[in-house]
């Protein structure tokens, strides 16, 4: 008799709550670690924003985001100078306007790091 009545409220509490279909399906989504950069990218179906009677024959808007990062060491023309790092940063979105990307490049001193750590030290130690 609890386990019909259980089943029955169950049952009315799913009946009552109004289902909610998300505005964004994400197809696809992946990342790419590399040993120069990075990579992600996510495919999604964004519904069309257009209300009125012909809202159920829109077609949803395919996007595309993603970014892209590499890094590359460049070897320093004098020895004094020392080596760069190249790093190029790309994020682009593609949609029913084009496709637009935007970067970021930088060239930087390679800086390493020679200090040891504490723990390092005591094993070494003894």
């Amino acid at each position: 008799m609890i386990f019909q009545c259980l089943c029955v409220s169950l049952l009315l509490i799913c009946l009552s709550i109004e289902r909610n279909d998300g505005a964004t399906k994400v197809l696809y989504e992946f990342h790419i670690r590399e040993s120069t950069g990075n990579r992600e990218e996510k495919g999604e179906l964004k519904g069309n924003s257009t209300s009125g009677e012909n809202e159920s024959r829109a077609e949803p808007e395919l996007i595309i985001t993603g970014k892209r990062t590499s890094s590359l060491i460049l070897p320093g023309c004098d020895p004094t100078t020392g080596d760069y790092v190249y790093k190029e940063d790309a994020t682009y979105v593609a949609d029913n306007s084009g496709y637009h990307v935007k970067y970021n490049f930088s060239i930087e001193p390679l800086e390493l790091g020679t200090r040891l750590n504490a723990k390092t030290l005591k094993v070494s130690v003894g």
